[in-house]
């Protein structure tokens, strides 16, 4: 075995058969080594024990204690603690209720009934919320359609809740307006897209299974034939 070993080994330096055959013979405990060249004890092997840490770490300067060393490493550990206390966060305060609503109680969680919608289909869901901040979407097992399993998608819907990209509010050429603004802007737009049967109008909508949403929006492209109705 070892001399198949010695024989696909490749090192510098020829390695002992003779030696290593003593050493094992008078090694009276179980010993394990990570090669034969650390059996042998060859001058390269050594030298990589010696230059196993890193670089010109043995050249360590004696002047240099270890009292300081660990002074050195303390200030540089505090100095980057210190780093993190410059970003403050924004101050919050906590505001009780004037008056609390019936059911809630602080650290209990409750359960509300609702839908979350997936390629324009609704799924019954149940809502676990705790302070009014919603946590956690299981099924409905009431809903005939899911019996209380949901999937990875309505699991993971809960999260667009506090998705900091989310849409909050109406954005207007980069600039926060209100809902108000919108539609007083469309109705000022609206006759100059009549008059030109729409072009240059597009709607952008998921994917719609209302019926009614549907048909408004039929009735809206026969009034206005050249406008877009895009589905996401």
């Amino acid at each position: 075995m070892i001399d198949s070993m010695i024989h696909n080994a490749t090192p510098s330096t020829p390695i002992d058969l003779d030696a290593i055959r003593q050493r094992l013979a008078a090694a009276g405990n179980e010993e394990y080594w990570r090669s034969l060249e650390e059996l042998a004890e060859t001058p390269e092997f050594l030298e990589f024990l010696h230059r196993e840490f890193p670089r010109q770490a043995s050249e360590w300067d004696e002047s240099f204690g270890r009292r300081g060393f660990l002074k050195l490493m303390a200030a540089s550990l505090s100095l980057a603690g210190a780093t993190g206390c410059l970003l403050r966060q924004p101050e919050e305060k906590i505001v009780p209720y004037v008056r609390q609503p019936e059911g809630i109680v602080p650290g209990k969680e409750l359960f509300y009934a609702s839908a979350t919608t997936f390629a324009g289909y609704a799924q019954g869901v149940l809502v676990g919320s705790r302070m009014g901040r919603p946590i956690k979407i299981e099924g409905n097992p009431e809903h005939p359609a899911s019996l209380g399993a949901t999937d990875v998608f309505g699991q993971a819907s809960i999260l667009s809740l506090y998705d900091p990209d989310r849409s909050k509010t109406v954005v207007f050429r980069g600039n926060i307006e209100t809902w108000d603004h919108f539609l007083r802007a469309l109705a000022d737009e609206m006759p100059h897209i009549s008059s030109v049967g729409g072009e240059g109008l597009a709607i952008l909508t998921e994917t719609v299974t209302s019926p009614t949403l549907a048909w408004q929006l039929d009735g809206l492209l026969q009034a206005l034939p050249r406008a877009k109705w895009h589905q996401y």
